[in-house]
């Protein structure tokens, strides 16, 4: 590849990677950042990976690699790098997508959407698998595409490795998957290679099959109770929420929304000649669907971030959209978006626990926090000294002593009875007399 061709790419890598690296080192831990913290802190991998099947609701692939790096000598913060690197990888491996079915200047505008796009920063910059999930399903189309067009030893390899990686990544990988076996039995493209194709995608699922007990062990542990039932809106606004959040619970956000879906549909119509634009439309729409009535089935397994293996897909049919203009225009509003949102950003937990310790916190002491105690809890435990196991509880008395939390950060020190929406958090070993702990079914957020 020439210079010439390879400058945009690195552009867009540099943008993303630019818009990432400032929340590495700025933001705290969030609850489901200590959960994936608490497996790359253990002593050995067999030990990590245990900890996955019993905490978590993806696949290991992520922490075994975030578990590698730790214990190669990468601090914990600096993990979130793997990330930012899948981040940018991700942003130029849409763009490579992208320039096989438009000009350089709106392949590079997709690269573009996804490097600015809200739930990617948000989720390139923190100890999860979101954005790597993302990244490996475009490869996973990229290496479809190679093997469909030249079904040769290696490129049948790399999608095999493609499909082992995305199924060890996210279990929502299987709705991408399902998408590309749908492609390949419908396109005519890949009538002459459908056999060995298709040996590779079960080769790959093959790989995965160690982990299966596990996985319906994760399935039975329910961690996914939080999601209410079904609505439709969340589904329809999930192509325009990867992006931004702007108007979000508004009526113009539900037009927004509608919108969206239409330029992306419009964009699907423009690229459906060509094999690889049948392809990008598949993989775009049929898993948000297949998704969709999963959930409208009962199964609750819809949340925003499990969708965001689609967002390549989309900004890339946004790309594609007829009218030209389009497309930049979108990437300037992402930036203005990105600038004035709180995209990415958690609350100050590590400036709570040291604004705790320094008004004089111990463990008899109850911390008291409004609004749900589960985004509390877990980070307060990882920045605490000691990192005590903090249990809930609701003050049935008066409490003598009472640390109150706000959601800024600052400790505001409290003598006597709390309000109902205030919930207790105590050293589970030196609960405080004035408190009922709570039963909770669930120990923390999926």
């Amino acid at each position: 590849m020439t210079p010439r061709r390879l400058a945009p790419l690195a552009f867009v890598a540099a943008v993303a990677a630019a818009v990432r690296l400032p929340g590495v080192w700025t933001q705290a831990f969030w609850q489901d950042e200590v959960a994936s913290a608490r497996i790359l802190a253990e002593p050995t991998l067999p030990q990590a990976i245990a900890r996955v099947a019993r905490t978590e609701s993806t696949p290991p692939l992520w922490y075994v690699l975030g578990w590698a790096l730790h214990h190669a000598g990468l601090p914990m913060r600096e993990v979130r790098l793997l990330s930012v690197v899948a981040g940018a990888a991700l942003a130029v491996a849409t763009a490579l997508l992208a320039r096989r079915l438009v000009g350089e200047r709106s392949a590079v505008t997709a690269g573009l959407l996804v490097a600015l796009g809200a739930q990617f920063v948000a989720h390139g910059q923190e100890i999860r698998a979101y954005e790597l999930f993302a990244l490996v399903s475009v490869l996973f189309a990229l290496a479809l595409l190679a093997a469909v067009a030249r079904p040769t030893r290696r490129n049948l390899m790399w999608l095999t490795a493609a499909t082992a990686a995305g199924a060890l990544t996210h279990y929502f990988f299987v709705f991408t998957a399902a998408a590309g076996v749908a492609w390949l039995v419908s396109d005519p493209s890949a009538r002459g290679a459908r056999a060995r194709v298709g040996g590779a995608l079960a080769a790959g699922a093959a790989l995965t099959l160690p982990w299966l007990p596990e996985a319906l062990r994760q399935v039975h542990q329910n961690r996914f109770w939080w999601i209410g039932p079904f609505r439709l809106r969340p589904v329809v606004a999930t192509p325009l929420r990867l992006f931004t959040f702007a108007f979000s619970g508004t009526t113009l956000g539900l037009a927004l929304s509608v919108a969206t879906v239409v330029v992306v549909l419009a964009g699907v119509l423009a690229v459906r000649r060509s094999p690889s634009g049948r392809l990008v439309a598949m993989l775009a729409l049929l898993p948000l669907v297949a998704a969709g009535v999963a959930w409208a089935s009962g199964a609750r397994i819809f949340a925003l971030r499990n969708a965001i293996a689609i967002g390549p897909f989309v900004a890339v049919a946004v790309a594609a959209f007829p009218r030209r203009a389009l497309a930049p225009v979108l990437a300037a509003a992402l930036v203005l978006s990105l600038s004035v949102s709180d995209v990415g950003r958690v609350p100050p937990y590590d400036v709570m626990a040291r604004a705790l310790v320094a008004d004089g916190w111990k463990p008899s002491i109850p911390i008291a926090v409004v609004g749900n105690p589960f985004r509390y809890r877990g980070p307060l435990e990882w920045y605490l000294p000691r990192r005590p196991v903090l249990a809930l509880a609701r003050a049935r008395s008066t409490c003598s002593e009472v640390l109150l939390v706000t959601p800024s950060g600052r400790v505001v020190r409290v003598h006597g009875r709390l309000g109902r929406r205030v919930t207790l958090l105590g050293d589970a070993s030196h609960m405080p007399h004035c408190a009922r702990r709570l039963q909770v079914r669930h120990a923390a957020l999926a």
